[in-house]
């Protein structure tokens, strides 16, 4: 335990012990218990969509207010807002373990035919827009979105961004939605696919990184593994969860580290599963809304 948001945690743990095990995502009540940590604190899977999430649960209400008023990292960037000196030391630096650059190149990968600012693109969960910038400076139409206020206007005032905070307003059509470290701490991981899927162009690509909830990566690295998961990570998602929420579609899927993101991308034919090393303590998903059914992202 580091503080006493931990110790809360611990004891909302203990409250909610005895309470009815059902998936977050697809309300399946018959779970495998996977891991403990505090005794009292468990991660489950679901046998029915495979998401492996944490018990007891928070409430949809307090995972709202922690994400978009509590949540803090301590990496220097993804929720602490700069001034101009950490600005430039940010952007000095290259955004450090931020860089989005694979991210770009492997966008503009899958529209070679299209030029960048006419790849529309969404940034879902940018806090104050760090990666938005970067995809913008690359030349890709890319807009945020950010149910912080703050961190949203932030991102509008100093670097002029176009950052969102309300989800109706994003628009449908998109080549791309991207999150990185969102689907972690979302209520519900099928409701934000089915979200992403109504504002997806046919043809068009959902990505999304998360910690790493696969066993390839438990056997790996196991006490990273059991670190990931708890009060900050209620969801960790693998390849099983993948696999079956988007059951027939062509995906791709790799874990950190990710410089070599483009050169495997490009050896994707778009059709079909690729599905390479496991081991690292992220993973990616990309998977591409075929032009036949609109409904495909739906899990």
């Amino acid at each position: 335990m580091k503080d006493g948001k931990d110790l809360a945690y611990l004891f909302r743990s203990a409250a909610g012990y005895l309470s009815a095990v059902a998936c977050p995502s697809c309300g399946c009540g018959d779970a495998t218990l996977i891991q403990r940590k505090y005794v009292i604190s468990r991660l489950f899977e679901c046998r029915a969509c495979r998401l492996r999430f944490r018990h007891p649960r928070d409430s949809q209400g307090f995972l709202r207010r922690f994400y978009n008023e509590g949540y803090e990292q301590d990496d220097g960037i993804t929720t602490r807002l700069p001034d101009e000196v950490g600005w430039q030391r940010i952007v000095g630096s290259g955004f450090g373990e931020k860089n989005v650059d694979h991210y770009a190149q492997a966008v503009r990968f899958l529209f070679p035919d299209t030029a960048p600012g006419d790849i529309r693109m969404v940034d879902y969960g940018c806090s104050w827009g760090y990666q938005t910038h970067q995809f913008r400076s690359h030349g890709i139409d890319c807009i945020g979105f950010e149910p912080s206020a703050h961190r949203a206007s932030f991102g509008r005032r100093n670097l002029g961004l176009p950052i969102l905070t309300d989800p109706d307003e994003i628009p449908g059509d998109n080549h791309v939605f991207f999150s990185s470290h969102v689907m972690e701490h979302l209520p519900s991981p099928a409701e934000f696919i089915a979200f992403a899927s109504d504002r997806i162009r046919p043809g068009g690509f959902f990505m999304a990184e998360t910690p790493n909830g696969s066993d390839a990566f438990r056997r790996s690295n196991p006490s990273h593994f059991k670190k990931l998961w708890g009060r900050v990570h209620p969801n960790m998602l693998n390849e099983q969860f993948y696999l079956a929420a988007f059951k027939g579609m062509p995906l791709f899927m790799m874990s950190h580290p990710f410089d070599r993101l483009p050169h495997e991308m490009s050896l994707w034919d778009r059709l079909s599963v690729r599905i390479l090393d496991l081991t690292g303590p992220s993973i990616l998903v990309v998977v591409r809304k075929t032009e036949t059914d609109g409904s495909v992202l739906t899990p």
